[in-house]
């Protein structure tokens, strides 16, 4: 069962994370694509070695049974990953139309018989059920994870997508398709020659027209065939993950499928870890060249309840420039396919907050991608992720498993359990949490990072204005918010006029204000931001009416609309604005040298966000100083925010109330837990805003309200319970030492938390009466 601990518990049970990327090589033998050689190998040999609290990828199905049967490790319930897999290919590229074939970014016919010969070649199913998998996960039809709804087209659109059924192409009849771009089974994964789809590849790539030919009927193209000498001038640059074994098995399969059906050495593949090929997949003009690749084995982490990822990845105004976007060197649609027509309903997905009207337009969406062979989708992971039995309220996130944000909140020393062996201790004997990284790091800035990792680390530092539920992820709730109203104005677009909390600060001390919010949501739009733009492309304005309230505009309506602005790490306008510019009125626009892709703000000293967790120097020379320094390398040197092999981050908790010298008690993080509360003595004395926020809702309905502070209000200036009924729930002698036995300040702190909420505009306590509202599930009720 999964169950979704205290969402009210946060970071200050444990004072630091300590963030690990393990060694690029298992073993110091073979080769660099050696299988052995895998990041992925050496994390479950660390976290077996005791040196790692949790995992941050699936287990393989081979270690079931043993992680199963230890004490000491405890494994999540199997479920579907919010992630797919699969090929992708270049439409900017050269290679096709030196072949005799301009592919026009998806739209000619030429370029749809290639691709689907190139589709026929893998059995998605065979794949998955034999290949490293092993049967955990499902194959793809379309490009979209089956944990999300709708998942995938019906059998018979993706039977209509085949050009050929039925035809005779050089003596040879094309049979009928079974499922998408497949008419039988191939036990390995691949077309073996001969074989039914190894025959229906040479039927589609002589139907291109591109001077291929096989006129014996033996299935492989004659070699004297006139084209051959086009592709053997202008081989395929394949570029495939070598770092993921099932990656580096379906590019290899199908790289050998290619070039058997060919008869010619087809493809050059380059095999390489994320951070050797994101500079040629990831990137391209103006930051660095566009045609340099032709195919990548593809793979996305996608949250999320719905399939509303198929725009932004593929639609043509994220295709930078060469569909009549925006020019954009780092854009989601890096492989630059831009439909018309899959556009029309992928847009219109995107503007209707009607699920069933969303579905039939993501479906017909799905059926253009698969009629345009658009990409290759192959599989999604079944997930089971690991940690140690020592490691206490760990949150299940659904598609995600152990590993997220929400175990980073609440997961703690398990006290109720020692481990068998004393290797398994929480965090080797300390009071951290040891989080293993399948990869290092290119890029933490939020404008340019890219990864799963990279945001990994950019959620412990930055914040963001909602959060969806790790179990209902279309549930969002307020975060750096208290509450939020939605209007639809004359025009039809959707507003969100939202109130900040009053006790948010960044990690350097500045307030975080209104300005903060729309600084960041128009910034991430018109950089515009690499992964970010698509949750901010349709925000049409942010009007700030406060310091702590603003509205939120949203072109059209969309079920999609808070759940894209829970995605939105913000970030501090004071660090990142171009002095005196006011491009946006009363906020200007980022400094292009912060967002470029050479700036580096752990060595400039600016990572430093709102969040749970800050960067903060370990090293002599700064000791102390936040936002930078918080990154070693393998060798304990100084690192910036490329990390690499045996690199660790080590960040600690956002908590800075007993700094010398400080006079803020809310330079803390805004949902920190601190038993000690209202103890010690000065700013310290208020550490942990979840007691003081529960100390300050008198009447326990979720929400400090007026009530509450009339309520303190009339005990102002009393010592005793004469006049004040509830003296002896508001003294807090710490608050004020000089006075120990007169309320005082209790009033202002009180006041300070004015509207102040913890999972609005969900229910906390399932009390109807006490907290109306719609109860989130596996969520463990409020106690006072």
């Amino acid at each position: 069962m999964r169950v979704l601990p205290v969402v009210l518990i946060i970071a200050l049970m444990v004072t630091s994370v300590l963030v690990h990327v393990p060694s690029a090589f298992a073993v110091s033998s073979g080769g660099v694509d050696s299988p052995s050689n895998l990041w992925e190998t050496t994390e479950f040999q660390d976290f077996e070695l005791g040196k790692l609290d949790l995992t941050d990828w699936p287990v393989s199905t081979a270690s079931f049974s043993t992680y199963d049967s230890s004490s000491d490790f405890v494994l999540s319930p199997g479920e579907g990953q919010f992630g797919m897999f699969g090929i992708d290919f270049n439409y900017g590229s050269s290679t096709w139309a030196a072949w005799g074939c301009d592919w026009q970014h998806g739209n000619s016919g030429c370029g749809i018989e290639m691709r689907e010969a190139f589709a026929h070649l893998i059995d998605r199913t065979s794949f998955v059920n034999s290949g490293p998998l092993q049967g955990a996960g499902q194959a793809l039809a379309d490009p979209s994870p089956p944990a999300k709804s709708p998942s995938a087209s019906l059998i018979s659109s993706q039977i209509s997508w085949e050009t050929l059924a039925g035809q005779t192409i050089e003596g040879l009849v094309h049979p009928a398709d079974t499922s998408a771009f497949n008419i039988a089974p191939s036990i390995s994964g691949f077309a073996a020659p001969g074989s039914p789809d190894f025959c229906a590849a040479r039927d589609h790539l002589i139907a291109a027209n591109i001077g291929l030919h096989d006129l014996n009927k033996d299935c492989v193209i004659d070699s004297n065939s006139p084209g051959l000498a086009n592709i053997i001038a202008h081989p395929i640059r394949f570029m495939i993950r070598s770092d993921d074994p099932t990656r580096r098995a379906m590019g290899l399969g199908i790289s050998n499928a290619i070039n058997q059906v060919l008869g010619v050495n087809a493809v050059v593949p380059t095999l390489g870890s994320i951070a050797q090929l994101r500079p040629v997949v990831f990137v391209s003009l103006p930051e660095g060249p566009t045609d340099d690749w032709d195919m990548y084995t593809s793979g996305w982490n996608l949250g999320g309840p719905f399939p509303d990822h198929l725009r932004p990845l593929y639609g043509s105004s994220f295709a930078s420039d060469q569909c009549g976007g925006v020019q954009n060197g780092e854009t989601a649609n890096y492989g630059f396919l831009c439909i018309p027509s899959f556009d029309t309903y992928a847009n219109a997905a995107a503007q209707t907050a009607d699920v069933p009207t969303f579905q039939t337009q993501t479906l017909a969406a799905f059926n253009q991608l698969g009629t345009h062979a658009g990409s290759i989708p192959v599989y999604s992971r079944g997930i089971r992720t690991a940690a140690l039995r020592t490691l206490a309220g760990i949150v299940d996130q659904r598609g995600q498993g152990f590993s997220n944000t929400w175990t980073l909140l609440y997961a703690h020393n398990n006290t109720g359990y020692a481990p068998s062996n004393p290797l398994f201790k929480f965090g080797g004997g300390l009071n951290t949490i040891r989080w293993g990284q399948r990869q290092g790091t290119t890029s933490l800035n939020p404008f340019k990072a890219e990864t799963l990792w990279e945001f990994n680390l950019i959620g412990e530092v930055y914040d963001t204005l909602f959060a969806g539920s790790p179990v209902q992820p279309a549930n969002v709730m307020c975060w750096m918010c208290d509450n939020y109203l939605t209007s639809i104005d004359a025009q039809g677009n959707t507003h969100f006029l939202v109130e900040l909390r009053q006790n948010l600060r960044w990690q350097d001390g500045a307030t975080v204000n209104a300005s903060d919010v729309k600084f960041t949501l128009l910034n991430m739009r018109d950089v515009p931001a690499a992964n970010l733009v698509g949750n901010v492309q349709m925000v049409l304005g942010v009007t700030i009416l406060g310091p702590y309230l603003f509205d939120i505009k949203m072109q059209g309506q969309s079920i999609s609309h808070i759940i894209n602005l829970a995605g939105v790490p913000i970030i501090p306008r004071h660090i990142w604005e171009l002095p005196g510019d006011k491009t946006y009125g009363d906020v200007g626009k980022a400094d292009p040298a912060k967002t470029s892709s050479s700036y580096d703000m752990m060595a400039s000293g600016t990572f430093i966000g709102s969040g749970p967790y800050m960067c903060r120097s370990v090293f002599q020379s700064d000791l102390g100083k936040v936002g930078t320094g918080c990154a070693s390398n393998g060798d304990g040197s100084r690192a910036g925010q490329a990390l690499g092999p045996h690199a660790n981050v080590f960040l600690q908790s956002f908590d800075l109330t007993n700094q010398a010298g400080n006079t803020d008690p809310f330079l803390q993080y805004m949902r920190s837990y601190n038993p000690s509360w209202g103890t010690g003595s000065g700013t310290a004395a208020q550490s942990g805003q979840f007691q003081e926020f529960s100390w300050a809702d008198r009447y326990d309905n979720g929400t400090v309200t007026i009530r509450d502070i009339a309520s303190v209000a009339s005990c102002y200036g009393k010592t005793s319970t004469t006049g004040c009924v509830d003296y002896a729930r508001w003294i807090r002698p710490a608050l004020h030492p000089s006075t120990p036995t007169t309320i005082s300040s209790e009033v202002t702190i009180v006041v300070s938390h004015l509207d102040d909420t913890w999972i609005y505009p969900f229910s906390w306590s399932g009390i109807q009466s006490n907290q109306p509202g719609q109860t989130l599930e596996n969520l463990i009720p409020f106690v006072p």
